[in-house]
């Protein structure tokens, strides 16, 4: 195939070759005209220009100027204001010919016109827009590749010496520990099952709201005053988008030079195992032993809260999890162990399991959720990333009563995906300017519940900074303030272009880097700064 499937990939799709499009040149194009949908649009314009977005193994195909997303319908019917997580997300399947067929994941269920299962993006014979093709001509598209206007480029061939690393950034909250008694006043809550059934027992949907649009700057600088440095290499992560917190709009990562004024590279997007990152490579400058590093992201932010659905409500379609995502969202780690027999002989001697009430019912997700998540909140302590000493693993924490944000969100992911509920990590900064000391890295997560979506978790503030029953002001819900950096820890396979092994860092939050040099690290000096400017509307 000749055009490469990748986040922000600018494109145009074409249906038929030879016909002439309404602008008068050759071929037709799906393109936006006057807010609405059309096969025959011209080459010639920006309404026919898509952005791909990447959504775990499935895509969206958003429109340049960002107002628009395809989909489709319940009918079947190729539509522009799709749910970017649910009938908007799309696979594309290469057919032998180079042409590809664009299949709904959210419908793949369903019967196309051809009476087989999975409908496609077509155009039929009268050049009218159909969202039940098959695989046959009529849902066959051409994929255009145009110039984009992007923030990241394509991977460039790596180089290999020898080098030393950076310590990596660890997980951290802002916040002051707080010590929690052993006999809690509010423990009695934990077991106080007709209130977690009156706070939780209905069905619920997931509401999102605009929150801002930011500009988030993280300032690097490394100083290396004992080695002439021939190479550099600095690494930051591409932030996941979209989110339900968050739609990236931009994320750059450059080089500058001693002074800080003159850029000398610009970050590359590059795989590294399951996520993306940014790698910027520069030469060495004689005589001048430290560069500048600037990590800058746009994005919009997006609050997240649980709505409890009243009679007669309708009640919106969530897209379910596909097999493949459900089992990368359930698995254990070398951090979520719950496969380990401690932790789960831990489980069970807190009766941490779904319970089976008098009333013959099993708690719900959301009940046995928010359970957990009391009890976490309630029998251990907060502490700073420095105290953590014996790890982040489920296991240290339930060993030590105590960690950071990252350790609590890793164990209340071990403790849902040990009894079959699906979670997510997300790994970042508050959406806040930090200062020297306090850089805002922090680490939340969400779970995700059939029917009703991804449902946000911050234990760690729940800890730290909710002082008033019964304790939901960090459950089931997020302010927006958040950026995420990457989803779940563990970033495998990073290739700094320096190193022949691949690295591997489990929270990046930071800038890294390597070098290649003749000397010694004596001296090092680094320092960083992250900014958030809310844009003016």
């Amino acid at each position: 195939m000749s055009v490469q499937l990748k986040d922000d990939l600018n494109f145009r799709l074409r249906s038929k070759k030879a016909l002439k499009n309404k602008d008068g040149t050759d071929g037709w194009f799906l393109g936006v005209y006057d807010d609405g949908l059309i096969s025959n649009g011209g080459n010639k314009t920006d309404k026919t220009i898509w952005v791909l977005k990447s959504v775990q193994s499935s895509f969206n195909i958003i429109s340049k100027d960002g107002n628009y997303c395809l989909g489709i319908d319940d009918g079947l019917n190729m539509i522009t204001n799709a749910d970017p997580n649910g009938n908007g997300l799309f696979i594309f399947d290469w057919q032998p010919n180079g042409r590809v067929c664009i299949q709904s994941v959210f419908h793949a269920s369903k019967k196309n016109r051809t009476g087989k299962f999975g409908p496609h993006l077509g155009v039929d014979p009268q050049g009218g827009l159909i969202g039940n093709a098959g695989t046959g001509e009529w849902g066959q598209w051409d994929i255009i590749s145009v110039s984009e206007s992007t923030t990241t480029v394509s991977h460039s061939s790596p180089d290999t010496s020898s080098s030393k690393p950076s310590a990596p950034p660890s997980s951290n909250n802002d916040n002051k520990p707080t010590i929690v008694p052993s006999a809690h006043p509010s423990i009695k809550l934990l077991t106080d099952f007709a209130k977690h059934r009156e706070l939780w027992g209905e069905q619920f949907y997931v509401e999102q709201k605009f929150t801002k649009t930011v500009d988030a700057k993280l300032k690097f600088m490394v100083r290396l005053p004992n080695l002439q440095v021939k190479k550099w290499s600095v690494i930051a992560c591409a932030p996941p988008s979209p989110l339900q917190t968050q739609m990236i709009k931009k994320a750059t990562l450059t080089i500058y030079d001693n002074t800080g004024n003159n850029e000398i590279s610009k970050g590359q997007l590059m795989q590294a195992g399951s996520h993306y990152v940014m790698r910027a490579m520069a030469k060495g400058i004689v005589k001048q032993h430290k560069i500048y590093a600037h990590y800058d992201i746009e994005a919009d932010l997006y609050s997240i809260s649980l709505k409890k659905i009243v009679p007669g409500q309708f009640m919106p379609i969530v897209q379910p999890l596909n097999p493949q995502e459900r089992a990368y969202y359930l698995q254990a780690t070398n951090f979520i162990n719950y496969n380990q027999p401690q932790f789960q002989q831990w489980i069970r001697d807190n009766q941490l399991h779904p319970m089976l009430l008098t009333d013959g019912t099993v708690e719900s997700v959301l009940c046995y959720a928010y359970r957990v998540f009391l009890f976490i909140k309630l029998h251990f302590d907060y502490v700073l990333a420095k105290d953590v000493l014996s790890g982040r693993k489920a296991t240290d924490t339930i060993n030590a009563k105590k960690s950071d944000c990252g350790g609590f969100s890793i164990l209340y992911s071990s403790i849902l995906r040990m009894h079959g509920i699906p979670t997510r990590i997300l790994i970042g900064r508050w959406a806040l300017s930090g200062t020297a000391d306090k850089q805002k890295v922090h680490v939340v997560g969400e779970f995700y519940v059939d029917g009703c979506g991804w449902v946000p978790f911050d234990p760690a503030c729940a800890i730290t900074a909710d002082k008033t029953e019964p304790f939901t002001k960090y459950f089931a819900q997020n302010s927006g303030e958040f950026i995420t950096m990457h989803v779940e820890t563990g970033i495998h396979g990073i290739d700094n272009g320096i190193e022949s092994k691949h690295q591997t860092i489990d929270f990046l939050q930071s800038i890294c880097y390597w070098v290649d040099g003749e000397g010694n690290f004596n001296n090092q000096e680094s320092e960083s700064l992250w900014t958030v400017t809310p844009q003016q509307k």
